[in-house]
């Protein structure tokens, strides 16, 4: 255990506290339609919902062996992002998930040095595989994996990266109580965009969640600290006093489920930092709040989501949950 501890700690250390420039944005996509119904968090629980599992392996139980999962997201400006996970059980091993992401952020007009355009489009797409191992280290407590091989496809020019991520879930069942660790994007890049590029770091970052079930009433509430390892996330933090709330909140993320019965749930979110990046000063609006609904019909579980991000737009999010075996 020793061992173990040296080994993460220095790999912390080397891949990802104070990193600077960054790449691969698709390793840190949490599209899910119940994530992004909570404000884009992740879930400590153990239960039947296999999305949850995505970025938080720790979360696989055998209750998802056989279950298919197509998540698609319909973003801004043309881009789409849609997630296909199938996860199985191995008995000696333990739980797998396996899943493929596909981003395509559009097409783009090429243009000559006067910036008159040529009449021809390029594409610009990111691609990841991944595969995710959870295991039991007590009736409540449990470990998990996701290794991922990412690439990024920019017109000509394409990059390859490897990265981890390390969970911990820890639920009880009886108090309804749950929460988890996790250390996300701890990898390298391991082919460059072009020889002479400069070497860019992962998105790194550390989290720690809770969430509880009120014990008289149907109503689940989630909260999220994120990029632990990172104070400052607001882009233009204010000179005064004000400042520190502002860096201070920028961190969590808010959720909960109203669980009317077990074939629909409601969903509400609150992103603090997406709110303080986003809204225009004039007209604030609603943006950071997102909102969805799960139903269960026999053996599909179908999921909606709506996230509000801007006055100008909001994102979709749809996923649909199938037992196939």
């Amino acid at each position: 255990m020793r061992i173990f501890l040296f080994c993460l700690i220095s790999s912390l250390h080397i891949f990802g506290i104070g990193q600077t420039n960054t790449s691969f944005p698709i390793l840190n996509f949490n599209t899910t339609a119940r994530n992004s119904a909570l404000g884009g968090i992740n879930v400590g629980i153990f239960d039947y919902d296999p999305s949850t599992s995505l970025q938080l392996p720790s979360n696989l139980i055998t209750l998802q062996d056989g279950l298919l999962q197509m998540n698609y997201v319909n973003y801004f400006a043309d881009s789409d992002i849609a997630i296909l996970n199938y996860t199985f059980n191995q008995n000696k091993m333990g739980v797998l998930s396996t899943s493929l992401v596909y981003c395509n952020y559009g097409h783009f007009e090429y243009a000559d040095p006067s910036g008159q355009f040529l009449d021809q489009t390029f594409s610009v797409n990111d691609v990841m595989f991944q595969l995710g191992h959870g295991r039991k280290l007590s009736d409540k407590l449990q470990i998990g994996i996701n290794m991922k091989l990412a690439g990024s496809f920019y017109e000509r020019y394409r990059s390859y990266a490897l990265a981890t991520d390390l969970s911990f879930t820890y639920f009880d069942k009886i108090k309804n109580f749950g929460s988890y660790f996790l250390v996300k994007n701890f990898g390298r890049q391991i082919m460059k965009f072009y020889p002479s590029q400069v070497n860019y770091n992962l998105p790194f970052a550390l989290e720690l969640g809770v969430n509880k079930k009120l014990k008289y009433a149907p109503i689940r509430f989630h909260a999220t600290y994120r990029n632990i390892d990172k104070w400052n996330l607001v882009m233009i933090p204010e000179n005064n006093f004000n400042s520190f709330g502002r860096t201070l909140f920028s961190h969590f993320i808010f959720g909960s489920e109203l669980m009317f019965s077990e074939n629909f749930h409601f969903r509400f979110g609150y992103n603090f930092l997406s709110r303080m990046e986003l809204q225009p000063n004039a007209r604030p609006g609603t943006s950071g709040l997102s909102w969805g609904i799960q139903l269960k019909i026999k053996k599909m579980m179908i999921n909606f989501t709506n996230a509000k991000f801007h006055m100008s737009g909001t994102s979709n999010h749809f996923s649909i949950i199938r037992k196939i075996n």
